[in-house]
């Protein structure tokens, strides 16, 4: 994956680096039967009031209707490599044989003119899908469900893959390592793609200026300790002060920082072998 530097005409411009769509994308236009339009919720409900603050004010962008499932059984080749505004990763338009087209996410090295298959066991192939149970040890996957017949869930932006490591003891599950260094077992029914996602560069990208971040929808965020004491609990003062509690608080006076949010589900909980913050 290639990344281009700005030549510096402007002080936005001296840091920004950018990738170099040109070099990897086949085109610019989308199939406009596989898109549908979204609404700019802006962060509100349906009642209008804010619900996700620092967002809003973002370009229009149509909605790429991508097919995460991966049950069509025929033969499908690579028809385009491209951009898509709603994820990080690049996706690809696919047409299987019966003429049926959709859009898949594109794993990496995949060109136009490929060929790919979805089925309980194909060949080990970038792009193919199948049951997890029959990808071997040691292949690097991506777009894995988390329940049968779901449609992938996890790993699925640009440049992530998870490792299949074996089977357990059971014989009902698979062990998977996740890109945050969690192991955890899925089902032996789910899905998975071969393959790790397309766009690995995407972390060196320096958008450079605030003005391009306000393009995505992001908003400015201020710090609590910068508000005045009756809009943030770390607010006021004269100089700079420290937090001053036990523990960092939202604006709303709850605790912020190293709190456990995950919901107790013991079944869900019971599938991971070792947390991603486990030393």
């Amino acid at each position: 994956m290639a990344i281009k530097y700005i030549k510096a005409r402007s002080k936005g411009k001296r840091t920004s680096v950018l990738i170099d769509y040109q070099k990897h994308l086949t085109t610019d236009t989308p199939d406009k039967a596989l898109t549908h339009h979204i609404h700019n919720q802006s962060g509100r409900n349906n009642q209008g009031i804010i619900t996700t603050r620092h967002q809003g004010g973002r370009h229009k962008r149509q909605y790429r209707e991508v097919d995460f499932l991966r049950n069509n059984p025929l033969k499908a080749v690579i028809k385009t490599v491209e951009y898509d505004p709603n994820r990080t990763a690049f996706i690809s338009l696919v047409v299987y044989a019966n003429g049926q087209k959709s859009y898949i996410l594109a794993p990496q090295g995949i060109k136009v003119g490929d060929e790919i298959i979805s089925g309980d066991k194909v060949d080990i192939k970038p792009g193919n899908a199948m049951l997890i149970k029959n990808i071997p040890e040691g292949t690097f996957v991506h777009n894995i469900e988390l329940s049968p017949h779901k449609g992938g869930q996890l790993i699925r932006s640009a440049g992530n893959s998870a490792q299949v490591l074996g089977k357990d003891e059971t014989g009902n599950y698979t062990i998977v390592k996740l890109a945050s260094g969690e192991v955890r077992k899925i089902l032996n029914d789910c899905r998975a793609t071969v393959g790790s996602v397309s766009n690995d560069n995407h972390n060196l990208v320096n958008l450079g200026k605030a003005g391009r971040s306000r393009h995505l929808g992001i908003r400015p965020t201020v710090r609590g300790s910068a508000m005045n004491p009756n809009d943030h609990p770390h607010g006021g003062g004269e100089g700079r002060q420290p937090v001053g509690y036990d523990a960092p608080r939202t604006p709303w006076g709850k605790r912020h920082m190293g709190v456990k949010t995950r919901k107790p589900k013991k079944a869900s909980s019971a599938l991971i072998i070792r947390r991603r913050n486990d030393k």
